[in-house]
């Protein structure tokens, strides 16, 4: 242990001294202040303090420990010449002046904090003080103990300046994502707007078999719950009973228009399919995406364009007549209901237009609208026409098959034309579909449920045909819910005028002619004539007299001459009428004309087989008849082997 330190060998210590001796030892620096016993010891042990240590008083620096030197670099002797706040950078040196003279004041001030000190090479480094104050008599002396926190502040730094940057990309990668947030939801949108918006059912697949609904909308009609229509399509897959989606899972195959059908204890459907598979990453089919659509709606949509829509209604029908009135009152009402109806009336009086009328009434007037001559159709052929056929059901059987008129009809009605001339035999199958509502197509199995109205029409007395065994009368009774006959046009003469000035009226803009005059005679002429063709025969009569007319005055000679002729026979000549030469009997000249007139019909009809390639449609319309008319004037020429 070092000798004792004795007060005698240094001189007294006085004030200020330090600045007035600056090589004094350390030993003797010590002896100055009675609290310090041993010096080496208190520098060993001052010297091995990890950290800045200084003494200083009034206000120069006492002592300073090897940490100090070894940090800052100023040396023992120069830091005895320094004040301590000579060391501090000079943005903090005002506030540690301040302080450090308050200690040595005897004041408080806060003793710890950290400043900023530079070395003697000039480098700035941070410092951590903590302070000690004793007084010895006559001054204050303060003891600093300082740590260098340089490393410290330096990596606060970082961290603060890295957390500054991770808290700026975090929120340009928010703000990115918020936008890409704000795309995704704005394609969602769109992609659920256009989901809403067609007419398809969206279904994905995936290899497993695992059917998922995007988007549905006929099942609740159907009354077939989601989970059964996944079912069942995921048997049909694992099945390979639908073949062409496994093709487009295992071949990438997409496919387009295949029929699928699923039938259920409640209800038979079938759809139009449409397939593409989709690509992951790796370009690898692990699911594929179909349309489906109902053919229900499918079939509506080819009625709509393929003229199966009914046109008239009930303000088409033009009349003057009370006992009209009263049918097209009765009528409405029971457009109203989904009774089936048969309405009575001679050929040409307008059962069609009554039941157009009816259809566009009624609360299936968005549904499809087809008529059918039952008299027109050939006895072999009336069930395929009526029913459909199943593929390979014969020789020339499309492939696929064919749906039938009621088929084709479902969700609207159907008008059986001329019900009383129906085959016996095709009677049966009728009351089936009345009764059971469903049908199934020749030479097929498959049930087939559809919803259809029929409204029927017929010319005969179909309680005397039941009487002769030509007509069931279970099916009579089916369909005889609601009857309405329409009187013969000879039985409404008010009628005849009001309807031939009509058919003047849109007529003549068709033939470019105008009428301003019509005879009496020609009026008189027409109210004594029969019309058996009733309406129908009017209107062809008028249309007949545009064609020859030459000036703007209908005049009798204007009338077509069977029409003169038969009056004649009748005893009613009118004024003004011209006899046919005597070397012609009336009814030699009613034959040749009609003759002449039957043969211009069916050579002109003919040729528009020819030219429409065998479309009825195209044929009806350009003849400016109705489909059924057609085919009663195709069967009685003959003229079903030309069809295609």
């Amino acid at each position: 242990m070092a000798d004792e330190i004795r007060e005698d060998q240094y001189p007294p210590y006085e004030k200020n001294s330090l600045n007035e001796t600056n090589d004094v030892s350390m030993a003797s620096l010590f002896t100055l202040h009675p609290w310090i016993k041993d010096a080496e010891k208190f520098k060993l042990l001052m010297d091995n303090i990890p950290a800045v240590v200084s003494v200083y008083g009034n206000p120069h620096y006492i002592y300073v420990n090897s940490n100090f030197t070894k940090i800052l670099g100023y040396t023992r002797e120069e830091a005895r010449k320094m004040n301590f706040w000579d060391i501090v950078h000079p943005n903090d040196r005002a506030m540690v002046k301040d302080r450090g003279l308050a200690r040595l004041r005897g004041e408080f001030a806060p003793t710890n904090y950290e400043f900023k000190a530079v070395k003697k090479t000039g480098e700035m480094i941070w410092l951590n003080p903590f302070f000690s104050v004793a007084n010895l008599g006559s001054e204050n002396i303060v003891t600093n103990v300082s740590f260098d926190i340089t490393e410290g502040k330096r990596l606060k730094q970082e961290l603060q300046s890295a957390h500054d940057e991770l808290e700026l990309r975090v929120k340009q990668r928010t703000e990115e994502l918020s936008h890409i947030n704000q795309e995704l939801i704005y394609t969602n949108q769109n992609l659920q707007n256009i989901l809403n918006n067609i007419a398809y059912d969206v279904v994905t697949v995936s290899r497993s078999g695992k059917f998922e609904i995007l988007k549905e909308w006929f099942y609740p009609k159907s009354g077939m719950s989601l989970v059964e229509v996944k079912t069942k399509l995921k048997d049909l897959f694992m099945r390979g009973r639908i073949p062409f989606v496994n093709r487009m899972l295992e071949e990438n195959e997409p496919f387009h228009d295949k029929e699928i059908k699923l039938s259920t204890t409640h209800c038979h459907m079938s759809w139009l399919a449409s397939g593409t598979p989709i690509f992951n990453e790796e370009g690898i089919v692990k699911s594929g995406v179909i349309l489906l659509r109902s053919l229900n709606e499918v079939h509506r949509l080819v009625n709509r364009f393929s003229g199966f829509r009914a046109t008239f209604h009930f303000n088409d029908i033009i009349t003057d007549d009370h006992r009209m009135r009263e049918r097209i009152k009765s009528a409405q009402r029971a457009a109203l209901s989904m009774s089936n109806i048969i309405i009575y009336g001679e050929s040409g009086t307008g059962k069609e237009l009554f039941a157009q009328a009816i259809h566009n009434e009624s609360p299936r007037k968005e549904g499809p609208f087809l008529a059918v001559n039952c008299g027109a159709i050939p006895r072999e052929l009336i069930g395929s026409e009526l029913f459909g056929y199943a593929e390979g059901a014969f020789t020339s059987a499309r492939k696929g098959g064919n749906p039938g008129k009621f088929e084709l009809a479902d969700g609207g009605s159907i008008f059986l034309d001329e019900i009383g001339d129906l085959p016996f035999e095709q009677q049966a199958a009728i009351l089936r579909v009345i009764q059971e509502r469903t049908l199934t197509r020749v030479g097929g199995n498959e049930v087939i449920s559809i919803d259809v109205r029929i409204i029927c029409a017929t010319n005969k007395d179909i309680s005397l045909e039941m009487q002769r065994g030509n007509f069931r009368q279970d099916l009579y009774y089916r369909l005889n819910v609601i009857n309405i006959k329409i009187p013969s046009l000879c039985k409404r003469p008010s009628d005849i005028i009001l309807l031939f000035k009509h058919f003047l009226k849109i007529g003549a803009p068709k033939f470019s002619k105008i009428i301003e005059k019509i005879n009496d005679d020609v009026l008189e002429c027409l109210l004594n004539y029969p019309w058996p063709g009733n309406v129908r025969e009017l209107e062809n009569v008028v249309e007949r007299m545009l064609s020859t007319i030459s000036g703007s005055t209908l005049e009798l000679d204007h009338l077509p001459s069977e029409l003169k002729q038969k009056q004649k026979k009748m005893g009613f000549i009118p004024s003004g009428a011209t006899p046919p030469p005597s070397d012609l009997t009336v009814n030699k000249a009613r034959t040749s004309s009609k003759k002449t007139i039957t043969e211009s019909e069916k050579n002109e009809i003919v040729r528009l087989i020819e030219k429409h390639n065998g479309n009825i449609s195209r044929i009806a319309s350009e003849l400016g008849i109705s489909r059924p008319t057609l085919y009663k004037k195709m069967r009685n020429y003959s003229l079903y082997s030309k069809q295609v």
